[in-house]
């Protein structure tokens, strides 16, 4: 069946390096990853001395070609040290190189956590910042918004730091506009070098997983619950839903083994997955029976666990993603619209295709700021089935209500079409001319979704 180790990006030995959905790959004419601030203060004065632009990588785990480097190419996998743990305000202090993984790590040391997460960790957290990345539940924030502070290394190579500023003053202003520009940036603005996450105490979740209607699942996400977390996985061409739901609970971890969990995540899930992308792409007729077995298979079950592990659900099948935040209210009709354009045209499409809410954002360009967001998602195996058609019409049902792209996912949206979707969009793109005028962190997706300085 093959490997499912596909956690990221992949580099080929001749220097090649492709994205984890295989949609993107480019070679750049120079990869560095220095191991401090002075190398990479070198490393932008060198690309400065020859004109290059620079574009910083994470994990390559967004699904499009916005970490795509052409030109020079830069890892923070080394800048990903713990710097500061400050217990009486339960915060930390990381380099913008540290993964989630590492990062949770050392909150668990401390019994602390974030207050919220996706279900992967392997993205560093200036990746996950820059692109918007979020988790589900009206009360819980994305990163963005569990950041109290991060500093930012321009052009020049001066480090400017920022936070939640007041705003009474000039001067706390404008650290506060830069701020909520920096954190949803797309690492147009700078180099992301430091973050400072404000956690909350360690604490469990119970967990319940259950099969649905589609009508069922469409009426949650109309009157959602107004605490905790749910997950929706909508399947093309069947009536169910795979629903996860959680809430914070003072009750001891209950779940199955270890093994146990092996067998649902990585044979039933992963496994199950891999399988069904293969038979999809050879016997499309039989998409709808593959996904009727594997609703079948999801056993409804309530386990309690450490926040992270309900959070966390490994999947390494490689897969392609569509994801938009449209306003709550819009939130039931852009799925029946996502639906009906993938089963008319009779996309082999045998994939859970998650729906979730999400509270305002602040963060200028974060795709739920200034809003209650449902984000409206779907998914696929990739490389390998066609699905561009079905969700460009998606897409235009989605932009038609207001929704804006997550930043990490499939979209065909440009600066004068993103434009009309962000009410700071200009005062963003104000500030990036004045701390980067020569557009030394630009790209190719950059200049198409920003535009070129």
């Amino acid at each position: 069946m093959g490997s499912l180790r596909a956690a990221g990006a992949e580099i080929s030995p001749d220097g090649t390096w492709t994205n984890f959905s295989r949609r993107h790959s480019v070679r750049p004419r120079r990869v560095a990853a220095p191991s401090d601030l002075d190398g990479l203060r070198r490393v932008l004065k060198e690309a400065a001395a020859e004109g290059s632009r620079v574009r910083v990588v994470g994990s390559g785990h967004s699904y499009n070609d916005v970490a795509i480097a052409p030109e020079t190419q830069v890892s923070l996998r080394h800048l990903n040290r713990i710097l500061e743990v400050d217990l009486d305000r339960a915060r930390l202090t990381v380099q913008g190189g540290a993964s989630l993984r590492e990062i949770r790590t050392e909150l668990h040391r401390h019994q602390l956590a974030f207050a919220n997460m996706g279900d992967i960790d392997h993205q560093s957290i200036a990746g996950a910042l820059s692109t918007g990345t979020h988790g589900t539940g009206l009360t819980a924030p994305a990163f963005a918004s569990q950041v109290v502070a991060l500093e930012l290394m321009l052009a020049d190579g001066s480090v400017v730091r920022c936070g939640a500023g007041d705003g009474e003053d000039a001067r706390g202003q404008e650290e506060a506009d830069l701020f909520d520009a920096a954190r949803v940036s797309l690492g147009a603005l700078g180099i992301i070098v430091s973050v400072t996450i404000q956690a909350v105490p360690a604490y469990n979740l119970r967990r319940t997983d259950a099969v649905i209607s589609r009508d069922q699942a469409l009426t949650l996400l109309a009157d959602p619950p107004p605490t905790g977390h749910v997950g929706l996985y909508f399947m093309p061409y069947i009536d169910q839903v795979l629903m996860w739901t959680a809430e914070r609970t003072g009750d001891p971890v209950d779940k199955p083994s270890a093994l146990g969990e092996w067998f649902r995540d990585v044979v039933k899930v992963n496994h199950g997955l891999q399988a069904m992308g293969v038979v999809a792409r050879r016997a499309p007729r039989l998409v709808p029976a593959l996904s009727r077995a594997f609703a079948r298979g999801v056993r409804p079950e309530t386990t309690v666990d450490t926040w992270d592990k309900v959070f966390l659900r490994p999947l390494f099948v490689r897969h392609d993603a569509f994801e938009f935040a449209v306003g709550q209210a819009d939130g039931p009709d852009c799925v029946r619209q996502l639906m009906s354009a993938v089963e008319d045209a009779k996309v082999p499409a045998a994939f859970p295709c998650e729906t979730r809410i999400a509270p305002a954002e602040s963060a200028w360009l974060h795709p739920s700021y200034g809003r209650t967001s449902t984000w409206v998602g779907a998914a696929i195996q990739a490389p390998g089935i066609d699905v561009d058609g079905a969700w460009v019409e998606a897409q235009r049902a989605c932009v038609a209500v207001g929704g804006r792209p997550h930043w990490g996912k499939w979209h065909t949206l440009g600066a004068d079409e993103l434009r009309r979707l962000y009410p700071r969009w200009d005062d963003f793109t104000a500030l990036r001319a004045a701390l980067d005028p020569d557009g030394r962190f630009g790209s190719p997706a950059i200049d198409r979704i920003l535009g070129r300085i």
